[in-house]
């Protein structure tokens, strides 16, 4: 912008010259003709230039953007992240940078559609503690810290530069190492931990390069048939040891309740007992005795019997 406002700065002035010239030299009435047209030109190239010279000084900047600041000698002058307008020289380049949360997402073939967009590149195929391979569909959002803007530039240059140098490099190859500490069950029964630790080894690799981790998903992970149904069957082998577990703690818990309900019987009936002393039982006897002869009943009691009892009805 600021080369093409010289130039027609430039333009604007030659053209006037050219209108002074025409008003000394040639014949009477066409000077006039042509200063009028060199004027003209004059005047739409300084608008021309003035136009170009604002549009080189002055930039706005939305919400979550950056602007680093490059001179034409290459170096770096500084960067600005406030926003609405601003100025600058107009030998300063402002190059853009998005320090809004972005995401870097490898999904399926690479050109499968992702939230409505395509995805930054193909799933990502990992190995597990136990050798066996699975392919994995991941989505991270990440973010450029504002105060680390031009060291970013600094090393990787325009935006897309450090996409393809930085973001991508790192999260193919996290992503590889993080699964290789679990199981083929663990993988699948706890991919929180996973998602975790390929957070944790990326947050350690950004830290000092000006990035920062918001979060990392695992949309997917894909492991071959044969080990899919291999942990199916396992699922249901756990499933079945659940039940038999718990009907085996049913078992215990009902005869432990049978053995406490006996113990309590045993013990009333061992209470019961010691109370059943000769004069409670010499009065329990003579009560029986009272409650017949009031019923009409004859009850004969034959000599040296004991407390037996021999009971004839009434007539």
């Amino acid at each position: 912008m600021f080369i093409l406002a010289i130039l027609a700065a430039v333009i604007a002035v030659a053209s006037i010259i050219a209108s002074r010239r025409a008003r000394v030299s040639g014949p009477e009435g066409k000077p006039q003709k042509t200063g009028r047209i060199a004027v003209g030109v004059a005047a739409a190239f300084a608008v021309i230039a003035i136009v170009l010279l604002v549009s080189s000084t002055v930039y706005a900047q939305d919400p979550g953007e950056a602007k680093v600041l490059k001179s034409w000698s290459g170096s770096v002058e500084g960067q600005d992240t406030t926003e609405g307008y601003s100025v600058k020289a107009p030998w300063v380049d402002a190059i853009d940078y998005d320090i809004r949360n972005q995401q870097a997402a490898y999904i399926g073939t690479g050109q499968d559609d992702f939230n409505g967009k395509e995805p930054n590149g193909p799933q990502i195929t990992v190995q597990d503690k136990d050798g066996v391979s699975a392919n994995v569909d991941v989505a991270v959002r990440y973010s450029i810290r504002p105060d680390r803007v031009t060291d970013v530039y600094r090393q990787y240059g325009p935006q897309e530069n450090f996409r393809a140098r930085l973001i991508d490099q790192d999260i193919r190859s996290v992503v590889r190492n993080a699964p290789s500490q679990y199981t083929t069950i663990e993988v699948l029964t706890r991919r929180g931990d996973v998602e975790k630790a390929i957070a944790t080894d990326l947050t350690a690799r950004w830290e000092s390069q000006g990035v920062q981790v918001e979060s990392v998903a695992l949309q997917e992970i894909r492991y071959p048939d044969d080990v899919k149904q291999k942990y199916a069957d396992a699922q249901n082998a756990r499933t079945e040891i659940v039940k038999a577990q718990a009907e085996l703690e049913a078992a215990q818990i009902s005869a432990q309740q049978k053995v406490v309900q006996a113990q309590a019987e045993a013990d009333a009936n061992s209470k019961l007992a010691a109370s059943l002393t000769d004069p409670i039982l010499r009065q329990r006897y003579l009560d029986t005795l009272k409650e017949l002869a009031a019923a009409g009943n004859l009850v004969v009691v034959p000599a040296d019997s004991g407390n037996q009892i021999i009971n004839l009805p009434a007539r």
